[in-house]
């Protein structure tokens, strides 16, 4: 396909009514276009795919960094491992008192004699607003910093 009739029938799709944009979906992407995808979006997606066809797709490279959201060109998610083991204490002062929370073996957390599932739910209950637990705590490089 020529650059300019690429061109042409790109800006031909406005012209399209619905009907015929989902034929042009069909035939482009050999399955029906989702029922609830608008006009506009249904003109994005028939000229992204002509495009496609026209001058190739994404590189692997860019696939990989799209699907895993960085740079590397493996198709497997990194696990970050957040258990805390029990007994683990976690210290802070929060204006002018110290707060200590235990972990406890069942995946909770022990403050004031009360157990809570999660450090956020503590540190919601420490301060009155919503904050990430693990950055209230200093356990993500955003601690104290403010509301999450």
């Amino acid at each position: 396909m020529r650059d300019c009739t690429l061109l042409e029938e790109i800006g031909g799709l406005a012209d399209l009514d619905l009907a015929s944009l989902r034929s042009r979906w069909l035939g482009l992407y050999g399955s029906e276009a989702p029922d609830r995808m608008s006009r506009e979006l249904l003109i994005q997606a028939v000229a992204y795919r002509l495009q496609e066809i026209a001058f190739g797709g994404l590189s692997s490279v860019s696939r990989a960094t799209i699907t895993n959201g960085r740079g590397s060109t493996t198709t497997e998610r990194i696990r970050i491992d957040r258990s805390v083991k029990a007994g683990t204490r976690f210290i802070r002062e929060w204006q002018g008192r110290t707060v200590e929370v235990v972990a406890n073996g069942s995946g909770g957390y022990l403050y004031r004699g009360c157990t809570y599932r999660s450090l956020s739910a503590i540190a919601r209950e420490i301060t009155g607003t919503r904050w990430s637990g693990p950055a209230f705590f200093g356990l993500t490089r955003e601690s104290n910093h403010g509301p999450a």
